[in-house]
């Protein structure tokens, strides 16, 4: 058997021992060889690769193929990078998996028990390597704001971050969108109708996403804008609404009618008329 170098090696070994469920050590594990023996004292099982002085190819020279110890079902080569790249498309299909699914997952697919923290680990390792570090990306938040406001001329983006709680950091509160298509098309297109709704957002960061919509010529949904906050609060509603007045020129609101969901926070401060003049308020 011949390999490109000593990390392909390592991998082909530890798939191996994970698949068959056997308890191997590698030693010595160095860049031009590496010896991989069975744990157990009385079994024969041996593999030897290094590399090839004439063609510098990583080449098994001695092999002994026949075990003679029973397989376990805790592997130690079995670890949060294995799991990751295992189950990598699973999780990455279903992010918001609890810790316990990836455990039998890993105990259904390998017959393998591994602990919480090794799942939650992968499931980490997956998340960064696929979604980014999500702190480096909120302090680029503002950086993204001034780039919606000058490759979409007219649009509207605001961020408003908290610099008192915790002195010397920025602290994200709320981030509202809402492009100027999206405002023409509401102005020129659509029904005098606005429904607004919230919903956790259950990835990485724990927020919560506000939206606006309305309804076209067609009856069918129209997006107008959105905002995401830290809780959906009377103040978080309040503070997307005054913006998205702005946006499309609601003034008090006369001839407009306004769908929720009955969500207190939101639901009081349409009543009180302390953003809007309602001419209407429908439960959804």
């Amino acid at each position: 058997m011949v390999f490109e170098g000593a990390n392909q090696f390592r991998k082909a070994v530890t798939d191996y021992a994970v698949e068959y469920m056997r308890q191997i050590k590698l030693r010595p594990n160095e860049k031009h060889r590496v010896r991989v023996k069975c744990k157990n004292a009385n079994c024969k099982w041996l593999l030897y690769a290094s590399i090839d002085r004439d063609s510098c190819d990583f080449i098994v020279k001695n092999y002994h193929p026949v075990h003679k110890c029973i397989p376990l079902n805790r592997n130690k080569l079995c670890n949060s990078k294995l799991i990751a790249r295992k189950f990598n498309d699973r999780i990455v299909s279903q992010p918001d998996i609890r810790i316990w699914e990836i455990q039998d997952l890993v105990r259904k697919t390998l017959g393998l028990y591994v602990g919480k923290t090794l799942c939650y680990r992968a499931k980490q390792r997956i998340m960064k390597e696929n979604m980014g570090d999500w702190k480096v990306e909120f302090a680029r938040l503002c950086d993204y704001e001034d780039m919606i406001k000058q490759t979409n001329p007219g649009s509207s983006c605001w961020v408003k971050i908290d610099k008192e709680t915790e002195p010397g950091k920025n602290l994200f509160v709320y981030f509202y969108v809402c492009f100027h298509a999206f405002k023409q098309g509401w102005l020129e297109g659509c029904r005098n109708i606005i429904g607004f709704d919230g919903c956790f957002l259950k990835g990485a960061c724990k927020c919560e996403l506000l939206v606006a919509v309305g309804k076209n010529g067609n009856n069918q949904m129209y997006p107008i804008a959105w905002a995401v906050v830290d809780t959906e609060t009377k103040h978080s509603w309040s503070w997307f609404i005054r913006y998205l007045i702005a946006d499309l020129n609601l003034g008090t609101g006369e001839g407009l009618t306004i769908m929720s969901d009955m969500q207190k926070s939101c639901y009081q401060m349409l009543r009180k008329g302390c953003v809007l003049d309602i001419y209407g308020v429908t439960g959804m």
